[in-house]
């Protein structure tokens, strides 16, 4: 073969060549190109307000259950608490759980009831136990190969008691000492009680009921020696324990104590207790006497501080505090020692003064003196005041209090400003003062006088109307009533009361004639004169009680969500009604009216308007009120739901689908254009070589 044939062959065989580079070249560059756009969602090119999710398909959970159990409050032991026992059905199970429990060690329970659910379902446990304490009860749920377990925990209280045995000689004073002790976070109270056996004499349990824990104490003595068993009880509602003290009666040498209590002092005088010590079987020894004080109480030294066999002792104790103070004393000698109690009480007062409001120069303003008992005081109490100048003030009245109780002084001036009257209380030993400030302005005081405005009742009886006086710029002082009728027969006024400090009166109006009247009624104090007016309507007997009608004017409403509606409500009187009426409404959730005005004289009409941002059906109720009786009606709203904006078209990069891949064909050709173009004048050169 020529050398120009294989030349020519050559060329032949690389084009094909060629165009397998340029087309392998140009399917890279296109998968590139087009490769994110295939993996993204259409949804996400273009505007990103209308973007979308997809979500990928999950497998569903398998069937399951769930299980809880409450842990009941606490109760007493020997009683009874319940466990509620919860079973949840979990991705739509129906199966049969059978529930079985596990009681910790001294619980006892009754059967499970019931013992098996299906799917969701309550089931309760009744436990107790005879110890206080903390208990756990473990409960399974089994249903084929699921199982689940929780726990309750039960708590039971309780309460112990101990008494103290005391020993000691014949007619002394022996003291038991009573102990209880909670259990298990017990906290209620324990009322002691105690059963005496024959021969033994006992005071007073003190004290008689103890909330928790705590100790109490019993005092017994008998004359003749032996062994005497005293039985004390405690009790707490169901619960009921018992112990026994011992009191050993011998005929051995002791002593008792005494002290006598004495009378009520006032606060910061002393009062003085008599302490005896009387011997007992031949007792020779020295008792040391010394006491123990309580606070806020002082007392002197006991004179004398021993005592030989048998005598007798005094204390001194005082107090600034009013209270009841008991001063324990105590006496000893050797191993021997006995301890007996003085109440002291001391009794004072307290005394307050209001200032009154800012008054004006020209009138009165007055001044609360409150004086009170400080336990059990009862003596009597004189107060007197001392006034400054420009300042006038009449007698403290009263001016004597026995005890407590409340008196008031008044105080005028012709003076603009301020004055501090100062009140003192005394009673005896007790002294104590209070201020009270006047202040007064160039204000004139005033009142105004308002009515109900109509009224309306039937023939033969009657109807109140209220009277109100209002004070203006402090104005105290008491106000007259009077009345005028037009026409003037038929019609009957009377007022309780007729004279009226600023506050409130009754008109009591009655007729036996039908009619229409407006009665003008006066208040009047010296020279000032304030007026108010009632329109009062009698009805003939038989015919209806004046009352009104609530009539909307549409049944139902209709709006957008976000936007609202309106209805109007009118309100019409009948038989003569003339009152006014309150209106108010009453909305579900989701959805708020309101009414404008709220209120009507007779008849009229309001605007009802209602706006709600949630779609729903709801119903809307009016409330007529101030006629013979009250009247509602409804409205139905019905609130629709608004359709979201349609999206725009699909854009790639911005660009409509068409325009975008027209321009991607367009690159694609540029590119296996430039590739031939470029691989073919490289074949050029190679021969040129």
């Amino acid at each position: 073969m020529s050398s120009s044939n294989f030349n020519s062959v050559k060329q032949q065989a690389r084009f094909p060549s060629l165009w397998k580079s340029a087309a392998s070249i140009a399917i890279v560059a296109t998968t590139l190109i087009i490769l994110p756009f295939l993996m993204t969602p259409p949804e996400t090119y273009g505007d990103s307000s209308h973007v979308s999710s997809r979500v990928l398909p999950t497998l569903a959970p398998p069937p399951d259950f769930r299980m809880s159990a409450s842990s009941p409050t606490a109760v007493n032991v020997n009683q009874s608490a319940v466990s509620t026992i919860v079973v949840n059905a979990l991705n739509s199970f129906v199966g049969w759980v059978m529930i079985t429990d596990s009681p910790s060690y001294g619980l006892t329970c009754d059967p499970i009831a019931p013992p098996q659910v299906r799917g969701s379902g309550i089931a309760t446990v009744s436990c107790s136990t005879t110890n206080a304490g903390e208990y756990s009860l473990t409960l399974t749920g089994d249903s084929g190969s699921l199982t689940h377990t929780t726990t309750a925990t039960f708590n039971f209280v309780d309460f112990k008691i101990e008494v103290s045995s005391p020993t000691g000689a014949g007619n002394a004073l022996l003291t038991s000492t009573i102990s209880i002790e909670a259990l298990n976070g017990f906290n209620a109270t324990v009322a002691i009680t105690a059963v005496l056996p024959s021969g033994l004499t006992c005071g007073l349990i003190t004290p008689t009921d103890i909330m928790g824990s705590g100790t109490a104490a019993i005092s017994c003595s008998a004359a003749v020696t032996g062994e005497y068993i005293l039985t004390i009880h405690g009790t707490s509602g169901s619960l009921t324990h018992s112990f026994d003290a011992t009191f050993m009666v011998a005929n051995l040498p002791d002593f008792s104590i005494d002290a006598t209590s004495p009378s009520t002092a006032n606060a910061g005088q002393p009062a003085t207790s008599t302490i005896t010590i009387t011997e007992l079987n031949a007792f020779t020894g020295t008792v040391s006497l010394t006491g123990t004080t309580p606070t806020n109480m002082i007392c002197q030294m006991i004179m004398p501080a021993t005592i030989l066999r048998s005598g007798i002792a005094t204390v001194s104790c005082s107090s600034e505090t009013a209270g009841t103070y008991v001063l324990t004393i105590t006496g000893t000698s050797n191993s021997l020692s006995h301890s007996a109690g003085a109440t002291f009480n001391f009794v004072d007062f307290r005394i307050t003064a209001s200032s009154p409001p800012t008054s004006n120069v020209g009138s009165s303003a007055s001044s609360n003196i409150i004086i009170g008992s400080l336990n059990g005081f009862v003596g009597s109490i004189s107060l007197s005041d001392i006034v400054p100048s420009g300042l006038t003030c009449e007698e403290i009245s009263p001016n004597n209090i026995l005890g407590s109780g409340i008196a008031r002084i008044f105080c005028n001036s012709a003076t603009v400003g301020t004055y501090i009257v100062t009140v003192t209380a005394t009673s005896r030993s007790l002294t104590h003062s209070v201020t009270a400030i006047f202040t007064f302005n160039g204000v004139s005081p005033d009142f105004t006088i308002r009515a109900t405005s109509s009224v309306s009742f039937r023939s033969g009886s009657t109807i109140t109307s209220t009277i109100t006086i209002d004070s203006q710029n402090n104005f105290n002082h008491y106000v007259i009533l009077s009345y005028q009728v037009t026409p003037f027969d038929g019609l009957t006024v009377a007022f309780n009361p007729a004279t009226v400090y600023p506050g409130e009166s009754t008109a009591i109006f009655s007729s036996s004639a039908s009619g229409s009247y407006l009665v003008t009624i006066t208040g009047t104090y010296g020279s000032m004169i304030r007026t108010a007016t009632v329109q009062v309507t009698v009805t003939p007997q038989g015919t209806s009680t004046p009352d009104v009608t609530l009539t909307p004017s549409v049944t139902s409403l209709k709006f957008d969500s976000g936007t609202s509606g309106s209805a109007t409500m009118t309100v019409a009187p009948q038989s003569g009604f003339t009152g006014t009426i309150a209106l108010a409404v009453a909305t579900p959730a989701g959805i708020s009216c309101i009414l404008s005005p709220a209120s009507i004289q007779s008849s009229g009409t309001s605007i009802l308007t209602c706006n709600s941002s949630t779609a729903g059906d709801y119903t809307v109720t009016i409330l007529a009120a101030g006629g013979a009786s009250p009247h509602t009606t409804t409205v139905n709203v019905h609130v629709a739901a608004v359709s979201p904006a349609a999206s725009g078209p699909w854009t790639i990069l911005g660009l409509a689908p068409a325009t975008f891949f027209g321009i991607i064909v367009g690159i694609i050709a540029l590119v296996v254009a430039g590739t031939v173009l470029v691989l073919r004048r490289r074949d050029s050169l190679a021969r040129r070589g």
